[in-house]
């Protein structure tokens, strides 16, 4: 066992749907990091190493609209925040690739790099 804090989610909810572009718009919408189209890409592009298509990016912001972990704010063309259960999908995967990067080891204080996510930025009012 390692000396990591460990933080327990729902087992009652099915395992959150995910692909790494809709985790890294989710944070950055949970974050309020990226307030238009450009800064999103700009952003994806800093993270990655990699620019993301126009397709990209809109199909991983129809997947969260349809999923409901995030709404639109209003009619802006990139007013988005993250719902209650876009939240706790944002957390319970960022939770698990922190804890699979650090491979068990206890190197990485999990709830503190939650905490430092501050994913309440960008939820929806």
């Amino acid at each position: 066992m390692s000396s990591a804090d460990i933080l327990a989610f729902p087992h009652s909810e099915p395992f959150p749907p995910a692909q790494v572009l809709d985790l890294a718009v989710s944070v950055a919408i949970g974050r309020d990091l990226a307030r238009s189209e450009t800064e999103m890409f700009a952003l994806i592009k800093d993270w990655f190493l990699r620019p993301a298509t126009v397709g990209e990016l809109a199909a991983s912001i129809k997947r969260l609209l349809d999923r409901g972990t995030i709404t639109r704010m209003s009619d802006g063309d990139f007013d988005f925040c993250l719902t209650p259960a876009g939240v706790e999908a944002t957390t319970t995967l960022s939770g698990g690739m922190i804890r699979m990067i650090d491979r068990g080891r206890g190197h990485f204080k999990t709830a503190f790099l939650l905490q430092m996510l501050d994913l309440e930025k960008g939820k929806c009012p």
